[in-house]
C-alpha cells in the first residue's frame, strides 16, 4: 500500500508540475494580450477625432478584435488548465486523508500494543531477565526503536495533515481563481460585442465616404509607390558604389559574411523598431481591408504606434543612406552584411551616412500626420543580381 501510495504522490507532484508551467505560460499570454488591448484603445482614441484616420481607426480596431478573440480562447484554456487542476488536488485530498486514516490506525494498534505490554510485565524487568548481556541489550534496543517509530508515526501523521490543509486550501484558491476567470470571460464577450458593433458602424461610415476615400487611398498609394521607387534607387545606389569599390563585383568581406551570419541566425527574434504598436498592414500584395477593388503592393510592414514614439534599429549595423522625401519624412537604411534594413516616415533623425548604430538604438521618431502615427519597416536582401525585400514579420518577434 505504501509503494502504490508512493507512486501515486509522484505522479501528482509531476502532472502539478506541469501544470505549474502551463499556468504560468497562460497567464504571461494573458497579461501581454491585455496590453496590447490597452495600446489599441489608446490609439483609437489618438486617431478619433481624425477624419482622415477613419480608416487607420479600422484597422487598428479590426486587430483589437482580433486580441480579444485571442484573450478569449486563452481565458478558455485557463479554465480548462484550472478544472484539470482540481481534479487533481481533488485525488491528492483524497489519496491523503486515506493514507492519515490508514496511519492513525495503525497508530491506534501500535498504543494498544504497548499498553498490552506494560500490563504484563514492566519494561525493566523485561530487560533485566535477559540471560546474557547481549540479550539485555538486544531487548533495550527493541523497546528503544518502538519507542521511535511511535514518534515518527505521529510527525509523519501531523507533517500530513498540514499537507492536508495546505491542498485544501490551494484548491480553494483554484476554485476562486476559476470564478474570477469566468467573470473576466463575461465582460470580455460583452467588450468584444461592442468592438464588432463599433467596426460595423465604422464600415458603414467608410461606405459612406468610399468615394472620397477610395481617391484618398488612390493617392496615398501612388504616394507609396514614390517612396517604393526612391527607395529601390537608394538601395540600387549602395550596390554600384559597393560594386565600384570592389572592382565591379559585389562581394562582402569577411566581416560582412560575419554580421549576415549572425542576422540570419536571429530570425524570429528580431526586436520591434518601436517600443509598442500594432501591425496595421502586411507584407506583399493584398487587398484594402475595408475598400473593394483597391490592391495594395507593401514592401514591408505598417506598425501604428503613439505619437513621438521612437523608432529604434532592429539589428547592429552601419547607417548606409540618410535621405528625405517631401511629404514623406526622413528615411534611414542600415546595412547589415548582406541584408539591409529600412525605416521610412522619421523625423529628429540624428544619425548620418557611415555611423555605426546598435540593435535597439533610437535612429528618430515616428513622423505623425493626419491624426496617425505609423513606423515602417523593410527587409531586403542584396544579392550580385541586386536587392528582393523580405516579409519582415518573418524575422521579428511574434
Amino acid at each position: 500500500m505504501l509503494l502504490r501510495a508512493c507512486f501515486l504522490f509522484m505522479a501528482i507532484a509531476l502532472g502539478t508540475a506541469g501544470f505549474a508551467q502551463s499556468k504560468t505560460e497562460l497567464q504571461k499570454k494573458r497579461d501581454e494580450l491585455n496590453r496590447r488591448l490597452e495600446l489599441t484603445k489608446k490609439l483609437i482614441t489618438e486617431n478619433q477625432n481624425s477624419k482622415a484616420g477613419v480608416n487607420q481607426q479600422m484597422l487598428i480596431l479590426k486587430q483589437q478584435i482580433s486580441y480579444r478573440e485571442q484573450l478569449l480562447s486563452n481565458m478558455q484554456r485557463e479554465v480548462k488548465n484550472i478544472d484539470e487542476e482540481i481534479l487533481l488536488r481533488e485525488g491528492d485530498i483524497q489519496i491523503l486523508e486515506e493514507r492519515i486514516a490508514a496511519m492513525k490506525q495503525e497508530y491506534a494498534l501500535m498504543i494498544q500494543q504497548a499498553y498490552k505490554n506494560q500490563k504484563s510485565h514492566d519494561a525493566l524487568m523485561y530487560i533485566f531477565s535477559a540471560d546474557d548481556f547481549n540479550q539485555a541489550y538486544k531487548r533495550f534496543k527493541i523497546i528503544q526503536n518502538y519507542s521511535e517509530v511511535r514518534k515518527e508515526q505521529a510527525e509523519e501523521i501531523e507533517e500530513t495533515q498540514i499537507e492536508l490543509h495546505n491542498t485544501i486550501s490551494a484548491l480553494e484558491a483554484d476554485k476562486l481563481e476559476k470564478t474570477s476567470l469566468a467573470e473576466q470571460q463575461a465582460l470580455e464577450k460583452e467588450q468584444l460585442a461592442k468592438d464588432k458593433e463599433k467596426q460595423q458602424k465604422s464600415l458603414s461610415q467608410l461606405q459612406q465616404q468610399e468615394g472620397e476615400l477610395k481617391a484618398q487611398q488612390q493617392e496615398q498609394e501612388r504616394e507609396r509607390q514614390r517612396i517604393n521607387k526612391k527607395i529601390e534607387e537608394m538601395i540600387a545606389l549602395e550596390l554600384a558604389g559597393e560594386r565600384k569599390a570592389n572592382d565591379g563585383k559585389y562581394a562582402l568581406s569577411p566581416e560582412g559574411v560575419i554580421i549576415s551570419q549572425n542576422f540570419e541566425k536571429n530570425k524570429g527574434q528580431l526586436p520591434w523598431p518601436v517600443a509598442r504598436g500594432v501591425i496595421t498592414r502586411r507584407f506583399g500584395q493584398q487587398a484594402h481591408p475595408t475598400l473593394a477593388g483597391i490592391t495594395i503592393d507593401s514592401k514591408g510592414i505598417d506598425i501604428a504606434t503613439e505619437a513621438d514614439a521612437a523608432v529604434m534599429a532592429i539589428f547592429g549595423g552601419t547607417v548606409t543612406s540618410v535621405f528625405n522625401i517631401p511629404g514623406a519624412g526622413q528615411n534611414v537604411i542600415i546595412t547589415h552584411g548582406a541584408y539591409k534594413t529600412v525605416y521610412t516616415g522619421l523625423k529628429n533623425v540624428s544619425l548620418k551616412k557611415g555611423d555605426t548604430v546598435n540593435a535597439r538604438q533610437a535612429i528618430g521618431k515616428v513622423l505623425s500626420e493626419n491624426g496617425k502615427s505609423v513606423a515602417h519597416l523593410e527587409i531586403w536582401k542584396i544579392t550580385a543580381t541586386g536587392g528582393t525585400p523580405q516579409n519582415p514579420m518573418s524575422w521579428i518577434v511574434k
